[in-house]
């Protein structure tokens, strides 16, 4: 694969300078046009106050095909006018992005000139990537690849190739792929990339990829976790599958988790939605909660209830409540520190009455519980 990209700087503006001249020069030999008789001249005086208009500057021919984009303007946007650049010409568009002043315009620009470059020439960009300065070759590779991926099949081809001749991976290109593939939607893509990727480094691979399906697609993502044949692998692709589905539907993570059976990936996928949807909807966990069976799942999920919810979002009364129903007797202690603790704040006469008349607790739980609260001398 070649690693020079040649520059082709300053020849546009000649070549359309000698075109314009051609053309008039053969209209007017076809076409011979009478002057205009000479007009009297007319006397201008300038005042010594007055002064000449001011000449305009100089206009770059970078600045002429490519004016300079507002800073306000956004990805999709940038990435538009980007396509237009790259369209003329790849080289100078990088330039163009290069010359802006404002350091996060200049980044964003460069980012949106390299991806439509890897939309229209992947193995182009890619060249031009790798022979960049070291510091900066991982974030041009990102965006080289995230404009490959339109190409999914050619964006693999070309970075085993790069994995094939820098096996370190010094640019970054394995993990780049997996991220713009991931971003693309193209999971099938991914997870065939990284089955056959270097050992070491198909568990960052399968959680990066894993997680971003789990995010979009998990009904799809779940099935597809039976071609991960090492053991080990699925589990990490599993929990990125909750990471991801945790954040975007926890209440269909936790219908699904509780028809696992137990074992630590149903508890890692519950604990995670239930950890998201006590943040999201409270009001509907807490609905969803009392229809289950007293115990496990429903203890569980009131314990997160009430680590995660405070006085303003339930009264105390409301979170004494959900304390006493749950059944395990160490995480009900547990689930009733923190609300003690806050309500002692307020009221902590009230609260040490609590403690002394729950009839629930026994002689040490009650003394443990008064002196965590700072109501014994």
């Amino acid at each position: 694969m070649s690693t020079s990209v040649k520059f082709r700087l300053g020849t546009t503006g000649l070549a359309l300078g000698l075109a314009g001249g051609i053309v008039w020069a053969v209209f007017h030999r076809a076409s011979p046009v009478s002057a205009p008789a000479a007009r009297p001249a007319k006397a201008i005086s300038v005042s010594p106050t007055e002064t000449r208009p001011a000449q305009p500057e100089t206009v770059s021919i970078v600045d002429w095909l490519f004016p300079n984009p507002d800073g306000s303007a956004t990805d999709g946007e940038l990435l538009a006018l980007a396509r237009k650049a790259v369209a003329r010409s790849p080289e100078r568009a990088i330039e163009w992005a290069r010359s802006q002043s404002d350091s996060v315009l200049r980044a964003r620009l460069l980012f949106a000139v390299i991806r439509a470059w890897g939309e229209n020439d992947p193995a182009g960009a890619v060249d031009w990537v790798v022979i960049q300065d070291a510091s900066e070759r991982r974030a041009d590779m990102e965006a080289a690849l995230a404009g490959a991926v339109r190409q999914p099949q050619l964006a693999v081809a070309i970075v085993r190739q790069l994995l094939k001749d820098d096996p370190d991976d010094s640019s970054g290109c394995g993990t780049a792929l997996i991220l713009a593939l991931g971003n693309a939607g193209q999971f099938q893509a991914a997870l065939e990339f990284l089955n056959s990727g270097p050992p070491d480094s198909r568990a960052d691979w399968a959680a990066a990829t894993f997680r971003r399906w789990g995010e979009s697609q998990p009904q799809d993502a779940l099935p597809a976790l039976d071609s991960l044949a090492d053991g080990n692998l699925r589990d990490t692709a599993f929990r990125a599958v909750a990471d991801g589905w945790s954040a975007s539907d926890p209440p269909a993570l936790a219908t699904y988790a509780v028809s696992l059976p137990a074992g630590e990936n149903r508890g890692y996928a519950l604990s995670h939605a239930f950890d998201s949807w006590s943040l999201q909807d409270p009001s509907a966990m807490a609905a969803w909660l009392n229809t289950l069976p007293p115990g496990g799942d429903y203890d569980q999920g009131a314990a997160v209830m009430l680590a995660k919810t405070d006085a303003a979002n339930a009264t105390t009364e409301t979170a004494l409540q959900w304390a006493e129903s749950i059944s395990d007797p160490a995480l009900k202690i547990d689930a009733l520190l923190p609300v003690l603790n806050q309500w002692a704040q307020t009221d902590g006469a009230a609260a040490a009455e609590y403690v002394k008349n729950a009839a629930w607790l026994d002689d040490q739980q009650r003394s443990t519980l008064l002196q965590k609260i700072g109501a014994v001398r």
